[in-house]
């Protein structure tokens, strides 16, 4: 199963466009809820940053990239890193980053990460490469690292982070278009939030006006949650 959001919103009042999520955007896959909502910058009819997901062999792949500059062009070389990363065997996630880095070499680049979620060892990965930001909330808050440089044209100290990841936890994955230090509101507030409306959330609070943005929410349910399937559409946030 695969799932992808990028589309561009609404301008709102203020001129920078609200944040659209689709009907695709809000699910339930067996033990997860994901959400996640885009914004292009304004002026701009397309958004460069994508952000997708998809399940493959118990493991639920996340992935968000952020097609260098602003319109269709950045768009392209974030659809192609998703699709590239995607349609890949299952392979070591810096293997799989390398591969995208030669499928982009005729687009613009990106900068893009990919996170690996195992619920049956109670654990995620994440790799990543140029500014995207990865904030776990769990037993403790923890942020992931990126590698230096472009994939599309080369990068560098590439590493893979590993943490617990459990019942209650929750990823949240973001293109620079977030703000370097954001927060998540905290863990009464963002209970009562679906995966969506925290993405929604986050990116009303700590977007800037300048730059696509993309923000993608995963969340692990309960064994309670788990009965009870979130689908939701957000047609407007703000």
């Amino acid at each position: 199963m695969l799932n992808e959001t990028g589309e561009l919103n609404e301008a709102g009042e203020s001129g920078i466009p609200r944040s659209v999520v689709s009907e695709d955007a809000a699910i339930c896959l067996d033990r997860f809820a994901v959400g996640a909502a885009t914004r292009a910058v304004a002026d701009h009819d397309r958004c460069g940053d994508v952000c997708a997901w998809w399940e493959r062999e118990g493991s639920l792949y996340l992935c968000l990239a952020d097609g260098l500059g602003h319109g269709s062009f950045a768009r392209e070389a974030a659809l192609a890193a998703v699709t590239s990363a995607r349609e890949r065997p299952l392979a070591e996630l810096p293997a799989v980053l390398a591969r995208c880095d030669l499928d982009l070499r005729a687009t613009r680049g990106a900068a893009m990460g990919i996170a690996v979620i195992e619920p049956a060892v109670r654990a995620v990965q994440f790799c990543g490469v140029g500014n995207i930001r990865a904030l776990l909330l769990g037993q403790a808050q923890r942020r992931f690292n990126c590698g230096y440089g472009i994939v599309g044209a080369g990068f560098k100290n590439l590493i893979v982070e590993t943490a617990s990841f459990a019942a209650g936890d929750t990823l949240i994955m973001a293109s620079d278009g977030i703000v370097e230090h954001f927060t998540a509101p905290d863990e009464r507030s963002r209970g009562l939030l679906s995966a969506p409306r925290l993405a929604a959330t986050i990116l009303e609070r700590w977007a800037v006006a300048t730059d696509d943005v993309a923000v993608l929410v995963c969340r692990m349910l309960s064994v309670a949650e788990t009965a009870m399937p979130v689908v939701e559409t957000i047609e407007s946030c703000g």
